[in-house]
């Protein structure tokens, strides 16, 4: 998947602590005709989670490899690096036993990182990220489950305070940009 199929641009800025506060007044001078309005992490997160964009300690971490994240698109095989050998070991042996895929739910429980997720009466995976997708109307996650239950459309359920609530597998990004 290219770069620009995944969510809206977004910009980051490093610059002297001193000069923050400038800089800050003058985006909200200049992008207040554009309907630009600041937002929190909880904003920031929801975005990155309907683009699909993995993030450090939910989606990935030292426990999962990019071949899972189906994150393999940025893993280059041409030099040598420090996972190569385990991760040719795994394409080697089929492929990794996990995938993360997302999951949408018309529950009224919203799906949380650490959430079992179960298929059958077994959980096999638990939620990484999850919340109300304002782009969806409903409430969407990302898990990890094993391959064979990777597939659009897999009926799940995630688990809340010793209670299961329907969700079905979809395809990542949640969220497409328009072209």
């Amino acid at each position: 998947m290219d770069a620009d199929q995944r969510g809206e641009d977004g910009f980051e800025f490093n610059l002297p602590r001193e000069r923050t506060t400038d800089l800050w007044n003058r985006l909200l001078e200049v992008g207040e005709p554009h309907g630009l309005a600041p937002c929190g992490l909880g904003a920031r997160d929801i975005l990155r989670l309907e683009a699909g964009m993995p993030l450090y300690g939910h989606e990935i971490d030292e426990t999962t490899t990019p071949l899972e994240a189906g994150l393999e698109f940025a893993v280059r095989y041409t030099h040598d690096f420090i996972g190569r050998p385990a991760l040719e070991a795994i394409r080697a042996a089929g492929g990794p036993r996990t995938r993360l895929v997302g999951l949408e739910t018309t529950s009224r429980r919203v799906p949380r990182q650490g959430y079992p997720v179960v298929i059958g009466g077994e959980p096999v995976g638990r939620i990484c990220s999850g919340g109300t997708s304002p782009t969806r109307g409903t409430h969407i996650a990302t898990a990890y489950v094993p391959v064979e239950h990777a597939t659009t459309g897999t009926a799940v359920e995630f688990e809340v305070r010793d209670k299961r609530e329907p969700a079905t597998i979809v395809d990542l990004p949640f969220y497409r940009r328009a072209r």
